[in-house]
């Protein structure tokens, strides 16, 4: 298994994603939260990646957010990440993005209630290897939200409808 982090940044009652290039090794062309790959000889700790990826990938300095809760680990299926996630709020109303056309395509910015739709969701089984997964599928304009970015999504909003 591969470590890595990102972060779930909730800015204004949104939530900020990524598109990420077509021309990456992984995860190509797919909507995620901003993060990557645990570094040992950059990273102290999942934290610390997920602040250095976020800010790497969108430029989102880390005094422009806190961190406000961690939620579970998911594994990428296909793949073989397990992904550490935490939750941060930004601080201020308007934050300055710059991103990494190398990696990131565009920023999407989704209001939270939009996944509290049930028509802009479905419940899918996935066949990998072998093996029968059940998966949300969120959709959002022409993007599509799926897989351990989808779980982690569940997660977080079945988390903030408990409290």
């Amino acid at each position: 298994m591969i470590d890595a982090a990102v972060l779930l940044i909730i800015h204004n009652s949104q939530i900020i994603f990524i598109k990420r290039t077509e021309n990456l090794k992984q995860h190509s062309g797919e909507v995620s939260f901003p993060g990557g790959k645990f570094d040992p000889e950059l990273d102290r700790n999942f934290l610390d990646t997920a602040i250095r990826e976020v800010e790497e990938e969108i430029g989102l300095k880390k005094n422009y957010y806190e961190i406000i809760d961690k939620l579970p680990v998911q594994n990428t299926v296909s793949s073989n990440f397990l992904v550490h996630t935490y939750v941060a709020k930004t601080l201020k109303k308007e934050v300055s993005l710059k991103i990494n056309k190398s990696e990131v395509k565009r920023v999407i910015l989704i209001p939270i209630n939009h996944f509290f739709n049930s028509k802009i969701k479905a419940k899918v089984p996935l066949k990998i290897n072998g093996k029968l997964y059940f998966n949300t599928f969120y959709y959002y304009k022409e993007y599509l939200i799926w897989g351990a970015t989808s779980r982690i999504l569940d997660t977080f909003l079945q988390k903030i409808s408990d409290d």
